[in-house]
């Protein structure tokens, strides 16, 4: 059987772990299997909570311009500058 070495768990986390396995009646790797069988057999995507922005930020910001309408005004001509040395 393959082994997980896992480091850099933090402490609150196996604590925890050993919790819900004690509450199980699971030995700690029991209890990490399961999570892991169940994580797994629904596919569940494991997503970061958060993930740049922040949910309504685009509906509240940007969508929320109640003003005139936004106009660009015309652009200067490009300019061909010197190369530098």
């Amino acid at each position: 059987m393959t082994q997980i070495i896992l480091e850099k768990l933090k402490p609150y986390l196996i604590d925890k772990l050993k919790s819900l396995a004690a509450k199980n009646n699971r030995s700690l790797e029991e209890e990490i299997t399961e999570i892991l069988e169940q994580a797994l057999e629904t596919e569940v995507e494991i997503k970061p909570k958060y993930e740049g922005w922040q949910p309504g930020f685009f509906e509240e910001v940007i969508g929320g311009w109640s003003g005139e309408p936004l106009v660009r005004e015309p652009q200067p001509e490009y300019q061909e500058r010197e190369p530098l040395l």
